[in-house]
C-alpha cells in the first residue's frame, strides 16, 4: 500500500549504504552548523530574519524579539572571544572533505538530468510554443540592465583612477606577490611534461572515436565554410558601414586614431627587441668556439634531424603539387581579368602606374643621397661599398665557373646542346626583324648615347688587345689576326 504521494506506508528497512550517505551529509551539515563562524552568521540572520516576519504587527515583533535575543544568546560560545577559525580547522580534516564531496558527483549528475529533462520536455514542445517561450523569456532578460551595469561600473572605475591611477595595481601586488612565491613552476613543469603522453593519448583516442563515424566528421568539417561565410558577411556589413561615412569624416577619424598612439612605447619595444637579438648573437658567440657561435650550431643540428626523419619524395611531391595549384591560381586569374574586358583594359592602363610609384619612391631616396655634399656624399658611399665582402662574391664566381668547367668536362656535349636547343627553338624571322628594327628605326635615336659609350669601349678594346707579355698573349695574337683579316677581307 502507498500513499497519494507514492511513498510506501509503515516502517522501511534502510539500506546500509543509504544509512551511510545519510549519516555522512547529516555529520557534514552538523559540523558546519557547530563552527563558530557559521554560529555568528546565524545568530545574525535569524533575529533579521523574524523581525521581517514579524512584520507591522506589534505582538509579533515583541515575540519575535525575544525569541531573535534567545536564539542569539544559545548560539554564542564564551570561546568565541578567541576567535578561533574553526571553518579552516575544520576543512583540514580528511573525513569531513571526504563526506562534504561524496555527494558532489550526485548533485553534478542531478543537475545535468533536471537540464536534460527541460531541454526533452521544451523538445517535445510545438514549433508556436517554443517560439513564444523563449520569445517571452528573451524579452523578459534583454531589458538593457547589462548595459547600464557596464556604465555604473566604467564610471566606478573612473572615479577611482581619477583619485589614485595606479590604485588596482598597488592593492592586487601584495596578493600577487604571495602567489607567484607559492607556485612551484618547477612542478608546473613537470606536470606540463608528464601530461605529453596523456594529450597524445587522448587526442588519439578522441580521433579514433569520431572516425568510426566517417559521415560525422565530414559534417564537422563543413562547418568551416559556414563559419567561414558568416565572418565574411559580418565583415561586409561593417565595412559598409563605415564607407557609408564621408571620406573627410573617415579620414578624420583615422588619422585621429594615429595620433593617440605613442611614440615612446614604440620604439622602447624597438630598442628592447633588438637589444634582446644582439644579445643572443652575443651570447652564442661566447658560448661557441672561436670563429663558430653555438646558435647556428645548435638550429643547423636540429635542422639536420628534422631533414633526416622527413620523407624526400613526399616533400617534393607537395612543394609540386603547391607550384601546380599555385600556377592554376594565377592562370585562373589572369583568365578571370581576359574575360572581364573593363577590368583587362584598366590592367593595362593602370598597371604601369604602380611601377611609376616604386620608380619614384627610389628615386627620391637617390635624390636625397644626391642632395648631400661631396665629402659626406663620398663617406658615405666608401662605407656603404666597402661593406660587401666581394672576396665571398669572388668566391661565387669561381665556385660557379669551376663547376661549369667540370661539368663540361665530364660532358661536352651537355652545354652545347643546351644552347643548340635554345636557338633552334628561336625563330630566325623574327629575330632579324627585330634586329633590323633595332639598328634601323631606334638605331638612330639611340646614336647619340652609343656615340658617347662606344668609342671608349673601342678604345679600350684595342688597349686590351695590345701586345703584352702574359699568360693570355697568344689569345690576343689570335684576336689581332682575326681584326686583319677582316679588315683585309671588307679591301678586297
Amino acid at each position: 500500500m502507498k500513499t497519494p504521494s507514492e511513498f510506501p506506508l509503515g516502517i522501511q528497512r534502510v539500506s546500509e549504504m543509504e544509512q551511510i550517505d545519510y549519516s555522512a551529509h547529516a555529520a557534514v551539515a552538523r559540523k558546519l552548523l557547530h563552527t563558530r563562524e557559521v554560529r555568528q552568521l546565524l545568530g545574525t540572520l535569524l533575529p533579521e530574519v523574524l523581525n521581517v516576519y514579524a512584520g507591522k504587527s506589534r505582538f509579533k515583533k515583541f515575540v519575535a524579539r525575544r525569541v531573535g535575543n534567545h536564539l542569539s544568546r544559545s548560539l554564542s560560545r564564551s570561546g568565541d572571544i578567541f576567535d578561533p577559525r574553526e571553518i579552516q580547522q575544520l576543512f583540514e580534516n580528511e573525513q569531513f572533505v571526504e563526506n562534504l564531496l561524496a555527494p558532489l558527483p550526485d548533485l553534478v549528475n542531478g543537475l545535468f538530468d533536471i537540464l536534460g529533462t527541460t531541454v526533452t520536455t521544451i523538445e517535445e514542445l510545438d514549433t508556436r510554443e517554443k517560439t513564444k517561450l523563449f520569445g517571452d523569456l528573451m524579452g523578459r532578460m534583454a531589458n538593457g540592465q547589462t548595459g547600464s551595469l557596464i556604465t555604473s561600473g566604467c564610471r566606478i572605475l573612473n572615479d577611482i583612477h581619477r583619485a589614485d591611477p595606479e590604485f588596482f595595481t598597488k592593492n592586487l601586488e601584495p596578493g600577487f606577490k604571495k602567489w607567484i612565491e607559492s607556485v612551484d613552476f618547477g612542478e608546473v613543469k613537470e606536470m606540463v611534461e608528464n601530461s605529453a603522453s596523456d594529450v597524445r593519448a587522448f587526442v588519439t583516442m578522441a580521433n579514433d572515436t569520431i572516425w568510426q563515424y566517417p559521415a560525422k566528421v565530414v559534417l564537422l568539417l563543413s562547418l568551416l565554410p559556414s563559419m567561414a561565410n558568416m565572418l565574411t558577411d559580418s565583415a561586409d556589413i561593417s565595412l559598409s558601414r563605415l564607407n557609408e561615412m564621408a571620406p573627410d569624416l573617415l579620414t578624420d577619424v583615422i588619422l585621429s586614431f594615429i595620433n593617440e598612439i605613442e611614440t615612446a612605447p614604440v620604439a622602447g619595444l624597438v630598442n628592447e627587441l633588438s637589444e634582446l637579438v644582439r644579445k643572443i648573437h652575443t651570447g652564442s658567440g661566447l658560448l661557441g668556439e672561436p670563429g663558430t657561435p653555438q646558435l647556428p650550431r645548435v638550429l643547423s643540428a636540429k635542422i639536420n634531424q628534422i631533414i633526416e626523419q622527413t620523407d624526400a619524395v613526399a616533400l617534393w611531391k607537395a612543394k609540386m603539387a603547391l607550384a601546380e595549384t599555385g600556377a592554376s591560381i594565377d592562370t585562373a586569374l589572369t583568365d578571370a581579368v581576359n574575360n572581364t574586358p573593363a577590368l583587362k583594359q584598366l590592367a593595362l592602363i593602370k598597371g604601369p602606374e604602380i611601377t611609376n610609384i616604386r620608380v619614384k619612391t627610389k628615386n627620391r631616396k637617390l635624390a636625397w643621397w644626391d642632395g648631400l655634399d661631396d665629402e659626406d656624399a663620398a663617406r658615405s658611399a666608401s662605407q656603404n661599398l666597402s661593406a660587401y665582402d666581394l672576396q665571398e662574391a669572388a668566391e661565387v664566381v669561381n665556385n660557379t665557373l669551376r663547376l661549369f668547367n667540370r661539368v663540361a668536362e665530364e660532358k661536352p656535349e651537355l652545354f652545347a646542346g643546351l644552347v643548340r636547343q635554345f636557338v633552334n627553338g628561336i625563330d630566325d624571322y623574327e629575330l632579324a626583324e627585330a634586329a633590323r628594327r633595332l639598328y634601323t628605326e631606334i638605331g638612330e635615336e639611340i646614336k647619340p648615347a652609343a656615340r658617347a659609350v662606344v668609342p671608349g669601349v673601342v678604345t679600350w678594346l684595342c688597349d686590351v688587345l695590345k701586345p703584352a707579355d702574359d699568360a693570355h698573349e697568344d689569345d690576343a695574337a689570335q684576336a689581332r689576326e682575326a681584326l686583319q683579316a677582316l679588315f683585309a677581307s671588307e679591301e678586297v
